[in-house]
């Protein structure tokens, strides 16, 4: 069994499903590596402290995991295309190292 990620890097490569379904949660709040630091402090059950988990989780980025994976179905349409926009700009994020400094869809 492989060990588990311990960074956000790691999460992305190894994730990169659940990462583009964390931005895609956030409606395009988060880019790649911060919706992998997300991922990685949710298995983790760490606070994390980015304003949209704080906003809406109260910090329990675990819960925002948990919700990014219980919604994939629903991650479809405006401001949360997931085919056409979180999974092909991780990808992005992976192969290039380049992503969005803000947010994902801006």
């Amino acid at each position: 069994m492989r060990p588990r990620p311990s960074t956000s890097a790691e999460f992305m490569k190894r994730y990169p499903r659940i990462t583009a379904h964390i931005i895609s949660e956030s409606l395009g709040y988060a880019p790649p590596s911060r919706a992998a630091q997300i991922g990685l402090d949710g298995m983790y059950g760490k606070e994390n402290w980015c304003e949209w988990i704080y906003s809406c989780y109260g910090k329990d980025a675990r819960k925002a995991l948990q919700d990014s994976i219980r919604n994939r179905h629903y991650h479809e349409g405006f401001m949360c295309w997931y085919k056409e926009g979180a999974l092909p700009l991780v990808r992005h994020a992976i192969e290039t190292d380049q992503e969005p400094v803000f947010a994902s869809w801006f």
